[in-house]
């Protein structure tokens, strides 16, 4: 009775273990990245192995792929699988079944085979040849992480199977990433964020980083884009940098979406908010007892200092965004080599092709036919569109759907200027996005080097006497008729005795420039004091007004002199700002830049920086442009050269009323004057 029994229950566990394997490769046939390639069920299929199991996906596969496919599109991925499946059962008494890459292996194999079939069509070198060398690789890769997710009994015993059970769950979840909820939102962009807060909370920070990159990338295969690889990473390393409860760990989570929201441009970025909250509430309601078991079955790592293991970790992930970076340089979109030819083979394959006098036009006749198209070319480049008379009369006398192949002809070149005008705002979009990832992995780079060295003993200086204050003094004068200035200064000191003037000049005046630079100096400032160096700082920042001024078409100047006390060395960085000036007992030194304002679309990514040494007593000048006229400033100099007082107050009122008088106030004025202190003699001066 008992084996009876148990019989029966061996059974019914079958049952489900094939009808789960049936659902599963079914949903992964509709999980489609690139809008055409489905890897993922046949990767499932593979890891499913022979038996009835095998057999439940292979028929899951079948069914999946005949409902979210074209019958053309299933043809290919049913033969792939029913190959995979015969595989399996050919060699599955045999040792190297049992070998763990076997299966894996001959699923890419079978995979390539049968694609390639498909691509003899298209060119092994065409566009379509990088998605299916990635198809193949994805096969075999899904199939490994699948295997080893289908073998988990209840809860995952270590990270690796919480992993695989991550990627089953996400390439599950692409399927339904189109399924729109409300009209706007994806529900299976919910359900990923949910996944990578999951991962972060039980996995720790590497899990969750690790969980946020994968969803994304996967979301950005399903809606063309950058961004979400970029922000669910982002928002899993702000959570998981301190040990926090879960509401809190929501909380950070979110603010991390809505850091990434700096860097994105449209709605996409504040869908992905709103979707990030609802799924922070639907990650709330989870029950804490599941969190609690998971972790009992999850062994933990090695716990290493929190300096350390933050250190570590930004380098990491610095790494990962780095090799975004590479890869995204490496792999380019495929050049468009239509031309005007294609325009008048396509409207040839429309109109010409059912007409009778197809044969006597491009046969018999062919060079005639080309050179009458050949001359008519010029006309449709400059005009947009061609016209009857355009065409010799030889060719619009003997043609008799004349008319209809004008039409033809017309709609085939505004769609070759469509495709061609898409193109470059696709290649626009992927440089944005590599100037996104490199400038992220400077600024974890930058992070962790200033942990690294606050967290080595050697690198603590020993204890010194206070360093005296530079005396600085600022002076900011609207234009006439103006009530703010759209100019904005700043100075700060940091702990570590760096001294900051920051000076933006936004375009135009009024309040409107005022807003753009003061989000400059704000953000630069932020920056700077959180121990980012000055040079990746501003990389960063112009990156990011770049993107901001696609929208807004405004730009700023950015003018940053950075100077440590201590050793005297002053580094002068310049967007586009105007000149600055070090006064030496009576000599001058001038100090220009070339580089246009920080935002504009093409300007250099790379700063104008000058550095030199200071002397105690020495004044440095920083102006706006409205300030004085870079090309009339031998007044300046004049001023600068014969002041022999000591007050810097006296000397920016002296320069400020000097510039009122020669200007009328005739745009925003700004000047920032710093005197060099005169230091304590404790030694030789640190470099």
């Amino acid at each position: 009775m008992n084996f009876e029994h148990s019989l029966s229950a061996l059974e019914k566990s079958r049952f489900f273990a094939c009808a789960i394997r049936f659902l599963l490769a079914a949903i992964l046939s509709g999980s489609q990245i690139f809008g055409a390639y489905a890897p993922f069920g046949l990767g499932f299929v593979a890891a499913a192995g022979a038996g009835m199991e095998g057999l439940s996906a292979l028929l899951g596969l079948l069914v999946g792929s005949l409902l979210f496919m074209s019958f053309t599109g299933a043809m290919k991925y049913i033969a792939a699988a029913i190959l995979i499946f015969s595989v399996s059962v050919a060699f599955y008494d045999t040792k190297l079944y049992q070998k763990s890459a076997f299966l894996p292996l001959a699923a890419s194999a079978c995979a390539a085979a049968v694609g390639f079939v498909y691509l003899s069509q298209e060119g092994l070198f065409s566009a379509d040849g990088a998605y299916y060398l990635l198809e193949v690789c994805l096969t075999g890769l899904c199939a490994v992480c699948y295997r080893r997710a289908l073998a988990v009994d209840s809860l995952p015993r270590n990270r690796a199977q919480l992993l695989c059970l991550f990627t089953l769950a996400i390439t599950l979840l692409i399927a339904v990433a189109a399924i729109p909820l409300a009209g706007y939102f994806s529900l299976g962009r919910i359900f990923s964020v949910v996944l990578v807060l999951t991962a972060g909370r039980l996995g720790g920070l590497g899990l969750g980083c690790a969980a946020g990159l994968c969803a994304g990338l996967a979301m950005d295969t399903v809606t063309g884009t950058l961004y979400f690889s970029m922000a669910y990473g982002l928002s899993a390393l702000i959570a998981g940098l301190k040990p926090c409860g879960r509401a809190r760990y929501t909380l950070l989570y979110l603010s991390g979406t809505v850091l990434a929201l700096f860097w994105a441009t449209g709605d996409t970025a504040l869908y992905a908010l709103m979707e990030t909250a609802i799924a922070g509430i639907l990650f709330l309601l989870l029950p804490e007892q599941l969190f609690r078991k998971a972790r009992k079955r999850t062994p933990e790592t090695p716990v290493l200092s929190a300096p350390k293991a933050l250190e570590t970790q930004l380098r990491r992930t610095a790494t990962v965004f780095r090799d975004l970076y590479d890869s995204l340089s490496r792999s380019s979109t495929p050049p468009n080599d239509e031309n005007i030819a294609t325009v008048f083979d396509r409207a040839a394959d429309q109109i010409c092709r059912v007409c009778p006098l197809c044969g006597a036009c491009w046969d018999k006749d062919y060079v005639t036919t080309y050179n009458a198209l050949n001359d008519v070319t010029p006309f449709l480049t400059g005009r947009g569109h061609v016209l009857p008379s355009d065409f010799p009369s030889h060719f619009s006398t003997r043609c008799i759907r004349l008319s209809d192949f004008i039409a033809a002809v017309n709609a085939e070149f505004t769609a070759l200027l469509m495709r061609r005008q898409y193109t470059r705002q696709l290649d626009s979009t992927r440089q944005s996005a590599k100037e996104q990832y490199a400038r992220l992995s400077e600024l974890l780079s930058e992070s962790a080097d200033q942990i690294g060295r606050s967290d080595t003993p050697e690198a603590v200086p020993a204890a010194k006497e206070p360093l005296p204050d530079c005396e600085i003094c600022t002076a900011v004068r609207p234009k006439a008729g103006e009530s703010v200035s759209g100019d904005t200064v700043s100075t700060f000191r940091t702990e570590d005795g760096k001294v900051f003037l920051l000076l933006s000049d936004g375009m135009g005046c009024g309040e409107e420039a005022r807003r753009e630079s003061a989000m400059t100096v704000r953000l630069l400032e932020q920056f700077l004091r959180s121990g980012i160096e000055p040079p990746t700082a501003l990389k960063t920042l112009n990156t990011a007004l770049t993107l901001h001024s696609d929208e807004s078409g405004s730009f700023t100047t950015i003018d940053l002199m950075a100077l440590s006390v201590r050793s005297g060395t002053a580094s002068f960085y310049k967007y586009g700002a105007a000149p600055s000036y070090i006064k030496h007992g009576s000599g001058i030194r001038r100090i220009t830049g070339s580089v246009l304002p920080a935002g504009l679309t093409g300007s250099e990514r790379v700063p104008d920086a000058t550095t030199l040494c200071l002397k105690p007593g020495d004044f440095a000048v920083l102006v706006s442009d409205g300030f004085v006229d870079s090309a009339d400033d031998a007044w300046l100099q004049a001023m600068l050269a014969q002041w022999d007082g000591i007050s810097v107050s006296a000397l920016t009122s002296a320069l400020m009323d000097a510039s009122i008088r020669r200007s009328g106030r005739s745009d925003d004025s700004s000047l920032l004057v710093l005197r060099m202190p005169s230091l304590p003699d404790t030694g030789p001066a640190e470099v």
